[in-house]
């Protein structure tokens, strides 16, 4: 008899502060494959968790028994790369608590910390990937997850997701060679994402200018109110170059930001890329692309991972609105590989 491919499915889920996004993976022997995926906006902070359940119920999620990955980011998240001597390796633990506290803006005693050793060819350092996150702040948002019903089985780091995302969407050069380094900027409604990687080499950045600061831009220009801003920030019709203009320094501030990443990457050894792929609401704005990509002088396109592990109808009304919102929730999901 023929030996039966073990399934593992992983829903990731995105708590944004503008919507809930979910996406379900599966893989079955090396082959993933999306087997689900949901939406709903956030129109009363107050009700998250009903939202979230909307999401799990609306996507036909069992989260019961797959295993749930949830995602952080904001000023209490640590994401940093530091290279430590082979004598440090021998307590490890000691270590990460010794560099974590350079970095972090509270006591140490208040942070959860994780940390992921990188293989290393040179023979006097080792580059670990150091993580921290407020114990608090955890403890709010598994609050928030218990009262919908939602044990998560990973906690994650956003940024770091981002660059699962490239790597699992990349796999046989569906974006670009294999190896190829790339940025991907995940605009948020809070905060841009921003990820540098070559698939050995990162740089993580969050950066405290999202999508609402632009449609606060809109809405001073045009005089209007923040909904109706929005409305016309992701569909300019006529209004496109006075969009363009009052979201210009936004936009300026978020590119200079990824060039800077680029030349953090670039001093770490890694090669300049070519390719931005961009995530997150403000990419439904019709001019975002070329903008960005004439910004930070690269090609800039819009990451949407669906395709590379899935075939789906053209002409899905969700993922045709919000395809480009999902990269978050794609990388959580990610984890099926593992």
């Amino acid at each position: 008899m023929a030996k039966r491919k073990k399934k593992s499915t992983v829903l990731g889920l995105d708590l944004g502060t503008h919507a809930v996004k979910a996406v379900e993976m599966s893989r079955v022997g090396e082959a993933l494959s999306v087997t689900g995926y949901s939406y709903e906006t956030v129109a009363d902070v107050t009700q998250y968790d009903e939202v979230i359940k909307n999401v799990i119920t609306t996507g036909g999620f069992k989260p019961a028994k797959e295993k749930v990955v949830v995602g952080f980011s904001g000023r209490s998240t640590l994401v940093q790369t530091v290279a430590l001597s082979r004598d440090r390796l021998a307590d490890l633990d000691v270590a990460m608590i010794e560099e974590a506290e350079k970095y972090i803006p509270y006591d140490i005693s208040e942070a959860q910390i994780d940390y992921h050793v990188f293989d290393s060819q040179d023979s006097s350092q080792t580059r670990v990937l150091l993580v921290a996150v407020r114990q608090q702040d955890i403890e709010d948002k598994l609050e928030i997850l218990f009262r919908a019903g939602i044990t998560p089985g990973i906690i994650d780091i956003e940024l770091v997701t981002l660059a699962n995302a490239y790597e699992t969407a990349n796999a046989g050069a569906f974006f670009q060679g294999e190896g190829a380094p790339v940025a991907m900027v995940d605009f948020g409604a809070a905060k841009t994402l921003i990820t540098v990687t070559d698939g050995d080499r990162n740089v993580f950045r969050e950066f405290p200018l999202g999508g609402a600061a632009l449609t606060e831009m809109v809405a001073q220009r045009l005089g209007v109110a923040m909904a109706e801003a929005e409305t016309v920030k992701c569909a300019p019709g006529d209004q496109m170059e006075t969009v363009k203009d009052a979201i210009y320094p936004g936009i300026e501030d978020i590119a200079g930001e990824v060039r800077s990443c680029v030349g953090s990457f670039k001093m770490a050894g890694g090669r300049v890329p070519d390719l931005t792929l961009m995530s997150g609401g403000l990419v439904a704005f019709p001019g975002v692309a070329p903008l960005f990509g004439r910004l930070t002088k690269m090609e800039a396109r819009i990451f949407d991972g669906f395709g590379s592990v899935s075939t789906f109808d053209p002409e899905d009304e969700l993922l045709r609105e919000h395809a480009h919102e999902f990269a978050i929730a794609f990388g959580l999901a990610c984890r099926a590989r593992d």
